[in-house]
C-alpha cells in the first residue's frame, strides 16, 4: 500500500467521514433520551440525511446547502422535531463561505438570513413545534434575552460561522496569490539570469569572432605580401645584393608591422587607424611585384574609431586576396571614393573598390571563404555592405561601403 499523502482519499476525506459519523452518533443517541421520555422522535433516516448535509459540506459545499433546505422542508411539511445535533450544521455554512463557489457562496449568505426569518416565522405563528431538548433551550433564550435578541443571536451565530469561512477564503486567496507572485517573481528572476548568461555568451563568442578574423586579416595580409616579395626576389638579378637586401628589408618590415598588429589585437589595447593609413596599405602592397594602380576621389577625413578600423581591416582582406589569388602579369585596381562636399545625405559613404585579374586556367578566385564573410560581417556591423562579383574583361571585383558619419 503506498504511503498516505496528501493526495490519498483517506488523508483527504478522512476527516468529512469523522465529522459525519459524529453527527450521525449524536443524532441517534439523541433519538434514544427522546424516545425514552415518550415524545415524538425524528426517524433514523432524518438523522442519516443531517450526518451526510455534514458529511459532504467540505468536498460538495453546494449540495450540502442544497440537503439543508430539504431537512428544513421535511422538519416543517412531516412535523419532524428538531434536534440538537443539528447544530452541526454550521459546519454546512463555514464550508459554502471557505470553499463554495461565487454562486453557492452568494445563496449561503442569503439563506441564512432567509431561513432564519422563516424559522422564526413558523414557531411564532404556532405552525411548528420543535422537539423537547430544542423547545427547552428556545424557552430558556426567550426568557433569558427576549424573543427578538434570541433571533439576533441565533442569526450573528450563523452569520459567524459563515464569516469564519469568508475570512478563511480570503486568507487562503492571498496565500494564494502570494505565492504565485513568489514564483512569478523566482521565474522572472531566472529568466533574466538565463538572459543575462545568453548576453554574456553571444558577447564572449563575437569577441572571440572578432578576434579571429582580425588575426585572420593580419596575419593573411602579411603572409601574402611576404610570400609575394619572396617570389619577386627570386628574379632578382645575382650582381644587385643591393636589390636582394631591400626586399630581405621590406619582408622584415611587414612581418614586424604584422606582429606588432596582432600584440595589439591580442591585448585589445588595437587603436583606431590614423588618417592616411589606407594609403599605407596600397604602398606597402607595391613591393610585392604586382602592379598596383590606385585612385583617390573625394577629400579623406577623419572616420570615428569604429569606422576607421573596419575600412582598414576591410581593404587589408581585399588587398590581400588579389594578392593572393590574382593574376601576377595583371594590374592590381584599388579605387578609394571619398563622399565629396556636396554629396547629399544619401551619398554619405567610403567605397573601396579592388578588382585584380583572373589567373589562367588552374588559377582560383575568392568568391567566398572565411576573408569574404569576415568582411561582410564587419561592414554590416557598421551600416555598410559587400559587393563580390567577376568584373570585366576577365577581372574580379569587390566593393565595399563604410558609412562615412562624424
Amino acid at each position: 500500500m503506498d504511503d498516505l499523502d496528501e493526495t490519498t482519499p483517506v488523508r483527504r476525506f478522512g476527516p468529512d467521514v469523522l465529522l459525519g459519523l459524529l453527527t450521525a452518533a449524536a443524532g441517534l443517541a439523541e433519538l434514544r433520551v427522546r424516545t425514552d421520555s415518550g415524545y415524538e422522535s425524528a426517524s433514523p433516516f432524518f438523522v442519516l440525511l443531517v450526518a451526510l448535509t455534514v458529511g459532504i459540506a467540505r468536498p460538495l459545499p453546494g449540495i450540502a446547502l442544497g440537503l439543508t433546505w430539504l431537512t428544513g422542508v421535511l422538519q416543517l411539511t412531516h412535523s419532524v422535531p428538531m434536534l440538537l445535533s443539528q447544530a452541526f450544521m454550521l459546519f454546512v455554512a463555514f464550508s459554502a463561505a471557505r470553499w463554495g463557489g461565487p454562486l453557492v457562496l452568494g445563496l449561503s449568505g442569503v439563506s441564512i438570513v432567509t431561513g432564519t426569518l422563516v424559522a422564526a416565522g413558523a414557531l411564532f405563528s404556532g405552525y411548528y413545534y420543535p422537539g423537547i431538548l430544542v423547545r427547552r433551550q428556545v424557552e430558556f433564550a426567550f426568557n433569558l434575552f427576549g424573543t427578538a435578541a434570541t433571533l439576533v443571536v441565533l442569526l450573528l451565530v450563523l452569520a459567524a460561522a459563515w464569516l469564519a469561512g469568508l475570512a478563511l477564503r480570503f486568507q487562503g486567496s492571498a496565500a494564494t496569490s502570494r505565492r504565485e507572485r513568489v514564483a512569478a517573481e523566482r521565474e522572472s528572476a531566472q529568466a533574466h539570469l538565463e538572459t543575462a548568461q545568453a548576453y554574456e555568451i553571444a558577447r564572449l563568442r563575437e569577441e572571440q569572432a572578432r578576434l579571429a578574423r582580425d588575426v585572420h586579416d593580419v596575419v593573411g595580409h602579411s603572409l601574402a605580401v611576404i610570400l609575394a616579395q619572396a617570389e619577386s626576389g627570386q628574379f632578382l638579378p645575382d650582381h644587385d645584393p643591393a636589390a636582394l637586401k631591400a626586399t630581405l628589408g621590406t619582408i622584415a618590415g611587414t612581418a614586424r608591422a604584422s606582429l606588432r598588429d596582432v600584440q595589439q589585437v591580442l591585448s585589445a589595447s588595437a587603436e583606431a587607424p590614423a588618417p592616411g593609413r589606407l594609403q599605407s596599405l596600397v604602398e606597402g602592397a607595391r613591393g610585392t611585384g604586382f602592379r598596383i594602380v590606385s585612385s583617390t576621389s573625394g577629400a579623406e577625413r577623419p572616420l570615428p574609431p569604429e569606422l576607421a578600423a573596419v575600412a582598414y581591416r576591410v581593404l587589408q582582406e581585399m588587398l590581400t586576396n588579389a594578392l593572393r589569388h590574382g593574376d601576377r602579369d595583371a594590374p592590381v585596381t584599388v579605387v578609394q571614393r571619398w563622399p565629396g562636399e556636396s554629396s547629399g545625405p544619401g551619398n554619405q559613404w567610403l567605397e573601396l573598390h579592388v578588382s585584380n585579374g583572373i589567373p589562367a586556367a588552374g588559377g582560383t578566385t575568392s568568391a567566398g571563404g572565411r576573408g569574404v564573410e569576415g568582411m561582410r560581417r564587419r561592414l554590416e556591423g557598421v551600416g555598410g555592405g559587400l559587393e563580390v562579383a567577376p568584373g570585366p574583361a576577365g577581372r574580379f571585383s569587390v566593393t565595399a561601403r563604410v558609412p562615412v558619419r562624424a
